[in-house]
């Protein structure tokens, strides 16, 4: 039988490409999830109280075999995002957000340098493994990580080797390309998404009375009483009268529109406004909405003038 060496000659080179190609990068196996300092819960539409409450674990969970799900031994790097990864939310450098895995599929130990730490808890399900948890904020929560834009309250956690970071780890964020978040490539990275009860932003108001003489020198009003119209229309008297200093303070207060008003005293005239450091036209009461953008704490500072006979 006669070959067609033509044909072989023409498919060798074809064949020996197709046998040296190097194999694409497999995807990590293993998982990993959100739970409590303790390991206690696996996140399962679980809404947090806390940014601070939330921890991050890996390999076998809540009564599930040592080894069942683990992550490939080696060290890893983490990070916070808003559910589509385009908002880094977290705020140290990349290189103190890295863990180690053990051989057992674990995570047993927190690695991170170069910034403020990430407290750790141990994993109730595996301690004779040395398996641990690591709180996804550092020391200074709930300065880090930052808020979710999501109005829902939704976050995503992402966990990559080391090796497959693609960046300068010495740096908080990377530009990585497209297909890449902040060094992390989803292909090579394990993610889960959890949920914290959005915050509500609150903020103090402080009054401050100044009696004001002739001489246009001030000094502080005290035991006066303040009242505060709040934004569903209720007013009520401040918690306490002016202070020595001639102020008062209300906190844990809202968003929305309130009016703040001074109760006037026999023989005494309003001379002037200030809010936040602004000289307004003088008047006894001031309204204004407060928004997240709003100063915080708002000072409002009404000057008397006495001008007739006291109480």
């Amino acid at each position: 039988m006669k070959r067609d060496l033509g044909l072989a000659v023409l498919l060798a080179p074809l064949v020996a490409s197709l046998l040296c190609q190097t194999p694409a990068a497999a995807a990590v196996s293993g998982a990993i999830f959100t739970t409590d300092v303790a390991g206690s819960i696996v996140n399962a539409n679980v809404q947090y109280a806390s940014k601070c409450d939330v921890y991050l674990d890996g390999g076998p969970g809540n009564h599930a075999p040592a080894g069942a799900a683990g992550l490939p031994a080696g060290y890893y790097y983490f990070q916070v995002t808003d559910p589509s990864g385009q908002t880094l939310l977290s705020t140290d450098a990349v290189s103190n957000r890295q863990l180690h895995v053990s051989s057992s599929g674990v995570i047993d130990a927190y690695t991170g340098s170069g910034g403020p730490s990430h407290p750790t808890g141990v994993d109730q399900d595996h301690p004779e493994l040395g398996a641990i948890t690591i709180r996804l904020a550092n020391s200074t929560c709930p300065t880090d990580y930052l808020d979710t834009p999501n109005g829902g309250g939704v976050y995503k956690v992402w966990v990559t080797p080391a090796a497959d970071f693609v960046g300068d780890p010495t740096l908080v964020d990377n530009s990585c390309g497209n297909g890449c978040f902040h060094g992390f490539v989803p292909s090579k990275s394990k993610t889960d998404n959890f949920k914290v009860m959005p915050t509500t932003a609150t903020f103090c108001l402080t009054v401050i009375k100044q009696l004001v003489d002739n001489n246009g020198a001030a000094t502080a009003g005290v035991g006066w009483q303040m009242q505060l119209t709040d934004y569903s229309g209720v007013t009520n008297n401040f918690l306490s009268l002016t202070g020595t200093d001639g102020s008062a303070t209300i906190c844990n207060l809202v968003a929305g529109t309130y009016t703040v008003a001074e109760v006037q005293k026999s023989g005494y005239v309003v001379v002037g406004l200030q809010v936040n450091g602004a000289v307004l036209p003088a008047q006894s009461l001031y309204s204004f909405l407060w928004t997240t953008k709003s100063p915080s704490p708002f000072v409002v500072v009404f000057q008397n003038q006495y001008q007739g006979s006291p109480e």
